[in-house]
Order: structure tokens, then C-alpha cells, then sequence
């Protein structure tokens, strides 16, 4: 609950999406442009979490058909004013995750750091949710705090995972398909170092 407070009263507080301390113009350093690249042909796409739209607005750029969903109005506010920007049409959704309910699959399905929010959540709802919405066979890009050892944690900010818990999460139903892991400068309380992981899972071939 704290870490969400928190999320809302930064928004409040951000003139710009440049006055959030996540912010970034473009996804860079993710895996995201390789998930794309092997894609055929654009198809729906969902972006949890979806923030001041960077992500979203992207993935509408390659031609995708894109839900950006987010619980913080003020994110969603963000979002709409960046797509309108940059010429480009977005389904945006305010509501939490955890309860709502997509008409059809996703292709692809994008998460820069909402999983590692949900402090005190869900995490078992969430993988459901997550396996309601993914098509076979699609994709699913997840950017999350690593923990780099067993002292390596704070009383407030992101939960952090190892790249091995986080394999195991969503096991047996989604793959690695590619792994790449970093290490950011983050101000304190957070940081002052802080490792991130960027996954690309694939859903499994349904077999009977």
C-alpha cells in the first residue's frame, strides 16, 4: 500500500513525465525491439503498468494495436497527452490489474516495472491474470528489480527478485527466450546501486 501512495503522490506532484525518477523518452536498454523484430507482422499488444505511455506510444509507432493500463489517473493522463503528441492511437484503461477482465489475447505483453510494485500483492493473481491475457505462443517482456544478494533489499521501493525466482514464477507455462541483467544508479532510499533485469518470456506451444 505504501509503495502505491507513494506512486500517486509523485504523479501529483510531476508537472512532466521528465519529474518522475523512472522516466526515460524511449525503451532503451530493453528487449523489446528484439521482440519485435521477430514478429512477422504487429498484433495486439498490452502494456501493464503502462506509466506516462513511453511504452505504449512505442508500440503503437511499429503498428501495433495497443491497451495501455494503468491504475493512477494522472499516469493515464500522461499517456493520452504523449499519444496525442506523437500521432498515435492508444486504448488506455485506469483500473488495477488484478481485477480487470480483456475481451481477446495479447501478442505481446509488456510489464517495465509493475510486477516488482506490487508490494504486499497478489503475485499469484497477477501470473493468472497474466496467462488469461497472453496469446499461444506469444511474448511477454518483463523489466524487474534483480537482488543481487541476500542483504541486498530495502524497507521501501520495488520488491527484488533473482533471475531464478523469477524464471520459476512463471514456469512451466512461459520460456526464456532471452536474459539481460544491468546495474543502475538509483538515489537513496532505493538505491544508491540497483541491478535490473530484463526478461523476454514466450508462451508455450499449446499441446493436447
Amino acid at each position: 500500500m505504501f509503495i502505491r501512495l507513494l506512486q500517486e503522490m509523485l504523479y501529483k506532484k510531476a508537472k512532466t513525465p521528465k519529474d518522475l525518477p523512472w522516466h526515460r523518452d524511449e525503451p532503451d536498454g530493453f528487449v523489446l525491439d528484439a521482440v519485435a523484430a521477430r514478429r512477422a507482422k504487429p498484433g495486439r499488444a498490452l502494456d501493464l503498468g503502462c506509466g506516462s505511455g513511453v511504452f505504449s506510444v512505442w508500440l503503437a509507432k511499429q503498428g501495433y494495436e495497443v491497451t495501455g493500463l494503468d491504475f493512477i489517473r494522472r499516469a493515464i493522463e500522461m499517456s493520452k497527452e504523449r499519444a496525442a503528441r506523437e500521432g498515435v492511437r492508444v486504448n488506455w484503461v485506469n483500473a488495477d490489474l488484478l481485477s480487470w477482465t480483456a475481451p481477446d489475447p495479447f501478442d505481446v505483453i509488456v510489464d517495465s516495472g509493475c510486477l516488482h510494485s506490487l508490494i504486499g500483492g497478489d503475485v499469484s493473481r497477477y501470473k493468472d491474470q497474466l496467462l488469461r491475457w497472453v496469446a499461444p505462443e506469444g511474448d511477454y517482456v518483463l523489466g524487474h528489480f534483480g537482488k543481487r544478494h541476500g542483504l541486498d533489499w530495502r524497507p521501501i521501493g520495488p520488491k527484488r527478485r533473482t533471475r531464478e525466482q523469477l524464471v520459476r514464477l512463471f514456469a512451466p507455462e512461459l520460456e526464456v527466450v532471452k536474459h539481460e541483467q544491468s546495474e543502475m544508479a538509483v538515489p537513496l532510499p532505493i538505491g544508491p546501486i540497483v541491478q535490473g533485469h530484463s526478461f523476454w518470456f514466450r508462451r508455450k506451444r499449446q499441446t493436447v
